[in-house]
């Protein structure tokens, strides 16, 4: 399922502007989609269009005085105040000003639930919260987000870490028997890589000891030519 659009916008900003995670704006969303729909055009009771100055507006559904600031933000900005993209660099300001102390509330938030609920406490404030509703639609965006960004990413992105075994296997190259793995064999193995690079190296730079590489236990490993 593709994330909102206005989702997608307030996302970009956080991430771009705050540095949040995915968890920590699933919150703020999770928030906004209780608040206001993410419709940024949205007047408390449902009429759309411009800010009524009375009741919340936009995707915060900011009330009073933050609604005449963030009116006042778009105008030094020559922007419709009901521009998502004009509404997310407001809440940026908001967070690195006014609000401060919900974004640092934030930034200790581990899970999208945490996030929620500390966005609602120290951003929103909210009359009657729903908690419910914004952990749900929280949680449901952070799928989306993760998704979204993981198309995103380029190929190969996503593919695990090589193991030890397999690291060693290719430098060595034959596979090392994983019944007796243990740490003192897996550095043992280490140890022999690093003194095959070492004996290399060697007669690189000294051609006329070309006799062959002395590597204990691999007999004719490598051949003088």
């Amino acid at each position: 399922m593709r994330i909102n659009p206005n989702a997608a916008v307030v996302a970009q900003h956080l991430r771009g502007e705050l540095g949040l995670s995915n968890a920590q704006i699933a919150g703020v969303l999770g928030n906004f989609s209780q608040e206001s729909g993410l419709n940024s055009r949205i007047n408390e009771g449902g009429a759309i269009g411009a800010p009524r100055g009375r009741g919340g507006y936009g995707l915060a559904q900011w009330t009073g005085e933050r609604q005449a600031n963030l009116v006042s933000f778009a105008k030094q900005r020559k922007m419709d105040p009901g521009d998502p993209v004009l509404q997310s660099q407001f809440l940026v300001s908001e967070l690195q000003g006014p609000e401060k102390a919900a974004l640092q509330s934030l930034r200790k938030a581990v899970s999208p639930e945490q996030s929620t609920l500390v966005f609602e406490r120290d951003f929103e404030r909210p009359g009657k919260p729903n908690s419910a509703n914004r952990l749900k639609q929280a949680r449901a965006l952070y799928g989306q987000l993760e998704q979204t960004q993981a198309s995103k990413a380029p190929p190969g992105a996503n593919q695990a870490t090589p193991s030890v075994n397999e690291t060693l296997s290719a430098a060595l190259g034959f596979q090392l028997n994983p019944l007796v793995q243990t740490p003192e064999s897996i550095l043992s193995a280490a140890n022999y890589v690093d003194k095959a690079k070492q004996q290399i190296l060697e007669q690189l730079f000294i051609p006329e000891s070309i006799p062959g590489l002395d590597l204990p236990g691999v007999p004719g490993l490598f051949v003088s030519t």
